[in-house]
C-alpha cells in the first residue's frame, strides 16, 4: 500500500446502495493503481439497515417519504397503490377516512375490505378485471362505477388504473377514482334537453304545417260558400244549407284556435296546484256541453268524497273537457242510450280516473295515432285533431300517464293517472 500512496488511484463507482468488495491492482509498467469495487446484489434504500446510513441520510429519506405521502394524501381523488398481487401498499384519506382501517388494509386485497364491510362484491370484481386489463395491456384503463343507482344518493365515479413496469417487471399499480356525479348529471340533463329540443322542433314543424292548414281550410270553405250566394238567385233552401256549412267551418276554426291556445298555455305556464273538486268540475263541463249538437249523453260519476285531490285546475279542466266533448261528439247514434261512466280513486300520491263510454269506438288502424298532433280519425265531426294530443301532453305535465282501449261500435275506455300534489301543498300552504 506504500507504493499506492505514492501513485494515482482511479475509482469507478457503479452503484450507491450496495455491499462492496474492494481490491487494489497495480497497472502493468505504470506507476498507477486501480481500486476495484464490486458488489453482488444492489439493495433498495428502504431495505438498508439504519446502521449503514448516517443520521442525515436517514432524515433525508424520511423527509422525502413524508413529502410524497402527504402529497398523495392531499390529492382530490380516491387513490390507492397496489403491489403486483393487487394488495394494498397505500391508500389515501379521500378513499378511506378511518386511519385504523387504512392501516389494516396494507398488505391485504381489496376484496377483503369489501367482505369485511359486507358490501356487494360486483364492484371489487369489476376493479380486479380493470387491474388485469391494465397489466396485460400495459396501459391505463378507465372504468365507470355507479353507487346507489336510482336514489338521491346516486354517485358516479371513473376509476383509472396505471400499471408501472421496470425491465418488464410489474412494480405496482396506481388506481384512483374521481367523482364525476355532477358531470354525469349535467350530461344527462343535456341529453334530456336535447331529446326535448328535438321533440319540440319536430312538433313545431308539424304544428306550423298543420295549424296553417287547419286555420286556412275553414276560412277558404267560408269564402267558397259566400261566393255561391248570389242576391236574388240563391234559393232559401240553398242559403240555409250554405249558412249551416259556414257555421260548421266557423266551429272548426274556433276549435282549432281554442286548442292552439290551450297547447301554448300548457307549454309555458307553470303548475299551480290547488284543491280540485272533480264533481263540481264535471257538472260544470256537462252544463257547458248540454246544448252541443242536441246532446243526449248520460254521465254517471263515481267519485270519493273523503279524499282530497291537489292539482292544476286549469289543466285538469282541459283534460276532462276534451274527453267529455269527445264522448258527446262520437256518441253512437244507433244506440238507444248513450252514456259515459267516470270512476275515480284518490290516494295521497295519485288520482286514477277511468272514462268508459258506449260510443262509436275507434277503428284499429287509428288507435296508434289518436294522441298524435292534428290527427283526426274521422271527418264526421268538426275538430282540430289536437284534443287527445293536448290531453296526453297535459297528463304528462301533471306527472301522470294515459292509456286508451277502444273497440269499434262497442265503446272506448281511457284511463288516466295523475299525481296528487299533496306534498307540494303541505310545503307551500299559500297555494
Amino acid at each position: 500500500m506504500t507504493k499506492a500512496d505514492q501513485g494515482t488511484i482511479d475509482v469507478f463507482s457503479v452503484q450507491i446502495f450496495a455491499t462492496w468488495n474492494c481490491k487494489v491492482v497495480q497497472l502493468e509498467n505504470e506507476e498507477r493503481w486501480l481500486l476495484c469495487m464490486e458488489t453482488s446484489t444492489a439493495q433498495h434504500p428502504a431495505e438498508m439497515s439504519p446502521e449503514r446510513l448516517s443520521s442525515e441520510e436517514i432524515q433525508e429519506i424520511q423527509r422525502k417519504n413524508l413529502f410524497y405521502e402527504e402529497l398523495l394524501q392531499q390529492l382530490p381523488a380516491e387513490l390507492a397503490v397496489f403491489d403486483p398481487e393487487f394488495k394494498f401498499l397505500f391508500v389515501n384519506r379521500h378513499a378511506i377516512k378511518n386511519e385504523e382501517l387504512r392501516k389494516w388494509l396494507i398488505g391485504r386485497a381489496e376484496i377483503e375490505y369489501w367482505k369485511a364491510k359486507n358490501l356487494p362484491l360486483d364492484k371489487t370484481l369489476q376493479r380486479i378485471e380493470g387491474f388485469k386489463e391494465a397489466v396485460s395491456g400495459r396501459k391505463s384503463t378507465a372504468v365507470e362505477e355507479v353507487f346507489h343507482p336510482g336514489t338521491e344518493r346516486e354517485k358516479h365515479y371513473v376509476r383509472i388504473t396505471h400499471p408501472y413496469f421496470e425491465e418488464d417487471q410489474l412494480q405496482f399499480l396506481l388506481s384512483y377514482g374521481i367523482d364525476i356525479t355532477t358531470l354525469k348529471q349535467t350530461e344527462n340533463k343535456l341529453l334530456q334537453q336535447n331529446v326535448e329540443l328535438e321533440k319540440v322542433n319536430a312538433e313545431l314543424d308539424q304544428f306550423v304545417y298543420s295549424a296553417s292548414h287547419n286555420l286556412r281550410a275553414p276560412l277558404l270553405s267560408i269564402k267558397g260558400l259566400l261566393s255561391l250566394v248570389t242576391p236574388g238567385k240563391t234559393t232559401a233552401p240553398e242559403l240555409e244549407m250554405y249558412i249551416r256549412e259556414a257555421h260548421r267551418s266557423i266551429e272548426r276554426l274556433d276549435s282549432t284556435i281554442h286548442d292552439i291556445i290551450e297547447y301554448s298555455k300548457n307549454a309555458r305556464l307553470p303548475l299551480e296546484p290547488r284543491v280540485v273538486n272533480l264533481t263540481e268540475l264535471i257538472n260544470q263541463i256537462t252544463e257547458d256541453l248540454r246544448f252541443y249538437d242536441n246532446s243526449r249523453l248520460e254521465i254517471h260519476q263515481n267519485i270519493p268524497i273523503d279524499q282530497v285531490f291537489y292539482s292544476d285546475l286549469r289543466r285538469v279542466k282541459s283534460i276532462f273537457h276534451n274527453i267529455l266533448s269527445n264522448a258527446v261528439k262520437y256518441a253512437d247514434p244507433s244506440k238507444e242510450h248513450s252514456w259515459l261512466k267516470i270512476d275515480v280513486s284518490i290516494d295521497p300520491a295519485r288520482c286514477a280516473i277511468t272514462f268508459t263510454d258506449n260510443g262509436m269506438g275507434i277503428q284499429v288502424e287509428h288507435k296508434a295515432h289518436v294522441f298524435d298532433m292534428f290527427y283526426r280519425g274521422t271527418s264526421a265531426q268538426p275538430g282540430s285533431g289536437l284534443g287527445l294530443y293536448i290531453v296526453k301532453e297535459m297528463t304528462e305535465k301533471l306527472g301522470g300517464s294515459i292509456q286508451l282501449n277502444s273497440t269499434p261500435r262497442i265503446g272506448t275506455e281511457i284511463r288516466i293517472e295523475l299525481r296528487n300534489f299533496t306534498e307540494s301543498i303541505l310545503q307551500n300552504p299559500t297555494n
